[in-house]
């Protein structure tokens, strides 16, 4: 259903920008098409399932909401407002104190960047989500489903560093082929490709952050959850002093780094999390036997970070990239020498798949089968 909204909401930004010469206004419209779009097209899907009448609000008892239902949605109410803050705050704090140009830049890079997250991230977050929230509701987790959920996260940080490996050394690159000159040699674009080199760490956050959370919210009792909330609001309070002063001092890039340092501070509440569940999980199956028993955790893949030849194959992908870009794919550089330089990242690239299919074939199985 999103990915025919925004299939529709940008062939409209496309046709009142260009078309009708609508300017800023067209981008306004678009997403107002974008979001009826997708609500009806959730309807749609939700037809075959109950009326549309049950869905309406209607007076029960003589009360619109009952109140287990309005503790609930005000619950959702407010961790919504948090991950605003916490996801759009940068946007707020460069409309406050960033010079137009500047604003243009950065919607430039997380347009690009926010395609990533909505097409190929966030349905795995929402997949893992029901995932795991059925099997949270069974009792105590299976060591399958752990085993599955460590291997989500040792995707999550593949792809991730995937985009840390190749972004810097093509982000100049793409954006010459998506946008033109402007963009990267002019004066309004200049800092453009940096920018999106540093927003590649931003995607790598993203990815990992998704799934933790996912299995945190999923599988967390309520007074977990509270715990998460009250950090969460910390969070958002330490964040938005900190995107302005990075804001003020280093430009948008210290601001997408402040991002990702408030991602690594939810990934790592996650991560603690998840490593008291994997450890009670895994007592509980054995019988009382050590947490840390290797023979465990190497049995049902327990391990949240690659292994050590997909790092390397990942770090040897950044040196080489990074040298080509430095010989090859400068801007001054003859066409055949870029085409060159896309071919070496592609060789790079196969090097890594090969790796992980090699040395994590668990993954794969982990991507397809549903816990």
């Amino acid at each position: 259903a999103e990915g025919s909204a925004l299939v529709l909401k940008a062939a409209v930004t496309a046709w009142l920008a260009l078309h009708l010469r609508l300017g800023a206004l067209a981008f306004g419209v678009a997403q107002l098409v974008y979001s009826a779009a997708y609500v009806g097209l959730l309807y749609a899907m939700l037809r075959g399932h109950c009326a549309l009448r049950d869905m309406r609000p209607h007076l029960a008892a003589a009360v619109w909401l009952p109140r287990g239902h309005r503790v609930v949605a005000a619950q959702y109410c407010w961790q919504s407002l948090q991950k605003y803050a916490l996801t759009e705050g940068e946007r707020i704090v460069l409309v406050w104190l960033s010079p137009l140009a500047q604003q243009g830049v950065f919607a430039l890079v997380s347009n690009l960047g926010s395609l990533v997250a909505r097409l190929i991230l966030q349905p795995f977050e929402e997949a893992a989500f029901a995932d795991f929230s059925r099997v949270a509701a069974t009792g105590l987790l299976p060591l399958h489903v752990l085993g599955r959920l460590h291997a989500l996260l040792r995707s999550a940080t593949i792809f991730g560093v995937i985009f840390v490996s190749f972004g810097p050394a093509y982000s100049w690159l793409l954006l010459r082929l998506l946008y033109g000159t402007r963009w990267t040699e002019g004066t309004d674009g200049t800092d453009a490709p940096t920018l999106l080199a540093i927003y590649c760490i931003h995607v790598c956050t993203m990815s990992v952050n998704g799934i933790a959370e996912a299995f945190l919210n999923a599988t967390a009792a309520k007074a977990q959850l509270d715990a998460f909330a009250r950090a969460m609001v910390i969070f958002a309070g330490l964040y938005g002093p900190a995107a302005a002063l990075s804001l003020h001092y280093g430009g948008a890039g210290a601001l997408v780094l402040a991002n990702c340092a408030n991602m690594v501070v939810r990934i790592l509440y996650a991560y603690a999390y998840i490593r008291s569940t994997t450890a009670a999980s895994i007592a509980a199956h054995a019988g009382g036997v050590d947490a840390a028993g290797a023979g465990w955790i190497e049995q049902h893949q327990l391990r949240l970070t690659p292994r050590p030849a997909v790092l390397a194959a990942l770090a040897a992908s950044f040196l080489c990239t990074g040298c080509s870009q430095l010989c090859l794919g400068t801007p001054d550089a003859r066409p055949l020498l870029q085409l060159v330089h896309v071919i070496v990242g592609g060789v790079c690239l196969m090097g890594v798949i090969v790796t992980v299919l090699k040395t994590e074939p668990e993954l794969v199985a982990a991507l397809r089968v549903r816990a």
